[in-house]
């Protein structure tokens, strides 16, 4: 079975850049497949020995959501153990995407309270995090990475804006031996490690809660963001594959792209809901798409009805499912992505030989503890904050 999503995943990832966000559920143990954690086309090509030569060539070559030494995070802080004391002071930079989107909003959050919290703590240790002025300022945000490689920083997190954007300036960090982590987009080979959500997992877990939902049989459907997008292209995979090994007799009737838009979601959801009066559940691969999905519900009287699952945990979706309206949505606490992100940078830094992929935690929100504190559900699935040696 592994070979066959292999072969699936690495036709869809080649058609894509030639056209060019701990659980019970059954996820596959990272095999020879191909995907990148990023809402853009995949790695520009080069050479093959140029490739080889990366410090995550054998990333790039698997794929980030199959690669066979990737970690969950608590598997990766039970191998590593505490984190060294830092015995210098360290400057750190957060090379962000732009704050215009509430998830990066809560990336730069998340990296700034953990690094005030570890200065309450008595530790020599800043950030400074900075951003593009928009999500297509690919040059202005190259800019910002330049100034904190110019300036020595110790040590720098990335989010590209797209997987090309910044490699000059990793090129040059790498050169200088300036540590770099990934914190969830986009994948590069010129950065060792990456710490983000598993895509492929995002798509499990819903499929299972769909699943559930509706009773194990039925037709759903998946609305897809940008069809050259990685984690469109892997949610949609691993969604697809749960019910294929799990459970047949649930159909997935439709795959429709909408490009992580919420008008083109509710333009698609309103013509399923004609073309399939019998649908029962809609997986979005983020939560964007899957408020328009629920506009489109609204307006056909099917609140309640149709089971609506998105993906990314917004505010806007938390807020929707406790008001009773969307159904769920797959949370990768961005916060605590980035201050997990935060962390093995800091473990590089200080010697630690750190995974090059590490799952961050997910979990499915819906009515039953979307009024949960986060840090609670956080600390069910192995994040307890940084953990320094006595």
């Amino acid at each position: 079975m592994k070979k066959i999503i292999s072969v699936l995943v690495i036709a869809m990832m080649m058609m894509a850049m030639l056209s060019g966000c701990s659980s019970n559920t059954a996820t596959p143990a990272p095999a020879d497949q191909a995907a990148a954690p990023s809402e853009e086309a995949t790695t520009p090509a080069e050479s093959a020995d140029e490739t080889a030569a990366l410090p995550a060539a054998d990333v790039a070559e698997q794929g980030y959501d199959f690669y066979d030494g990737a970690m969950t995070y608590a598997d990766a802080i039970a191998k590593l153990g505490p984190i060294p004391k830092p015995d210098k002071p360290l400057q750190l930079g957060y090379v962000c995407k732009a704050f215009e989107n509430e998830f990066w909003r809560m990336q730069k959050e998340g990296a700034e309270d953990i690094i005030a919290d570890l200065q309450n703590q008595g530790y020599d240790i800043k950030i400074d995090v900075r951003a593009a002025q928009g999500e297509t300022d690919e040059q202005g945000q190259l800019a910002v990475f330049n100034d904190m490689i110019n300036k020595d920083y110790d040590g720098i997190l990335v989010s590209a804006i797209s997987p090309g954007n910044l490699v000059p300036g990793a090129e040059e960090a790498n050169k200088k031996g300036i540590e770099m982590v990934i914190s969830m987009d986009a994948f590069m080979p010129q950065v060792e490690s990456t710490v983000g959500a598993w895509h492929y997992q995002a798509g499990q877990l819903a499929a299972q809660y769909i699943n559930d939902a509706i009773g194990g049989e039925g037709q759903v459907a998946i609305i897809q963001g940008l069809p050259k997008a990685a984690p469109a292209i892997t949610r949609t995979e691993g969604f697809k594959k749960w019910f294929e090994e799990n459970n047949p007799n649930v159909e997935v009737v439709a795959i429709q792209n909408a490009d992580w838009d919420r008008m083109k979601a509710k333009d698609v959801t309103d013509i399923w809901l004609k073309q399939y009066p019998e649908l029962k559940g809609i997986y979005a691969n983020n939560d964007t798409m899957a408020m328009g999905a629920l506009e489109a519900a609204r307006a056909a009287d099917k609140i309640g009805q149709l089971i609506i699952v998105g993906t990314d945990g917004t505010s806007e979706a938390k807020t929707s499912i406790a008001n009773g309206e969307l159904t769920a949505t797959i949370d990768s606490f961005p916060y605590y992505m980035a201050q997990i992100s935060t962390e093995m940078l800091i473990r590089k830094l200080e010697g630690q030989d750190v995974p090059k992929v590490i799952y961050s935690p997910q979990v499915v929100v819906d009515k039953e503890n979307v009024n949960a504190d986060p840090l609670e559900i956080m600390n069910s699935v192995g994040w307890n904050g940084m953990q320094f040696e006595n």
